[in-house]
């Protein structure tokens, strides 16, 4: 009786346990929605890398006389989760002459899409 009731204990303290760890990660995945930042450019140059946190995302090869909006065209757009993050921003002017350089931090908020738009 005794090995009984303690084989239904540990069972029990199993299935305890997975329902937890179960629910434990459905809550981490609620909690880590991406959002999106867009970087975009006002000026007709040379495409302008995008680094966030060191890690390149793109080049900006169109420029927008106003704010075009998340995702546009020829515009940088990263996908991240909620947090604040080092930017930097360089031109591609190779040989001829010293680039541009924007840097910075952004802070991206879950389901949200933020834009920064960089001039000259």
């Amino acid at each position: 009786m005794r090995t009984r009731i303690l084989k239904l204990n540990v069972l029990l303290l199993t299935i305890t346990l997975m329902i937890f760890a179960s629910c434990e990660g459905l809550l981490e995945s609620e909690n880590l929605e991406e959002g999106l930042f867009s970087f975009w450019s006002n000026f007709d140059g040379p495409p302008i890398d995008i680094f966030v946190d060191n890690t390149y995302y793109g080049s900006i090869n169109t420029f927008y006389s106003s704010n075009p909006g998340c995702e546009a065209d020829g515009c940088v757009t990263v996908a991240l989760a909620p947090g604040i993050y080092n930017f930097e921003a360089v031109e591609q002017v190779g040989n001829m002459g010293t680039p541009k350089e924007w840097d910075g931090t952004i802070e991206i908020k879950a389901d949200v899409c933020s834009t920064l738009g960089l001039s000259p």
